[in-house]
């Protein structure tokens, strides 16, 4: 098996399993929460940490209520674009795999939310103060901010190797 092949084996891994952890928390949600109950899971953290049953039909922030079918099609978009760039081009590291990985099965935990339910269950609520509230989210939402913030991580590390490897060729003396 070639290297690029184990590193679309991987991307795949984590796309499954982060599907398959968003799944299971958006189930154990659907299953243990009415929609908009709240739920503290750890009663200290309360209110600065609960879940709140809650359907974005809308994108990030809960922008743009009443979107469904537009961002359907755009995260169908995302997770065909992401899988094509993932096995077409081939990860190229470890990291760039995992990142990928992270990205595809969020983008795909969100996009089964909206072809199953209409909306996208979002049920982490997060505050600093009654006035200061971060939007809801879940673990889809996780796994693609986590795996972005990793592929820049990537492409950073890796434009700062490149450079290092042409400051190296730069400063070899050429024999004449």
């Amino acid at each position: 098996m070639n290297r690029q092949t184990k590193y679309a084996i991987l991307t795949l891994g984590v796309a499954a399993l982060a599907l398959l952890v968003d799944r299971l928390s958006k189930m154990w949600v659907l299953n243990n929460i009415p929609l908009y109950g709240e739920m503290a899971p750890i009663p200290a953290l309360y209110p600065y940490f609960s879940f709140l049953h809650s359907a974005n039909t809308g994108v990030a922030f809960g922008l743009f209520q009443g979107g469904t079918f537009i961002f359907t099609i755009i995260a169908a978009v995302a997770v065909a674009a992401i899988a094509i760039y993932s096995f077409r081009s081939g990860a190229e590291s470890l990291l760039m795999s995992i990142s990928l990985g992270l990205m595809l099965g969020g983008a795909a935990g969100n996009l089964w939310d909206r072809l199953a339910y209409g909306a996208v269950v979002d049920f982490i609520k997060v505050q600093a103060s009654s006035t200061l509230v971060w939007p809801m989210f879940n673990l889809a939402d996780s796994s693609i901010v986590v795996g972005t913030i990793l592929l820049i991580l990537y492409f950073f590390l890796d434009e700062r190797k490149e450079r290092q490897k042409q400051q190296r060729t730069s400063n070899t003396p050429s024999v004449s």
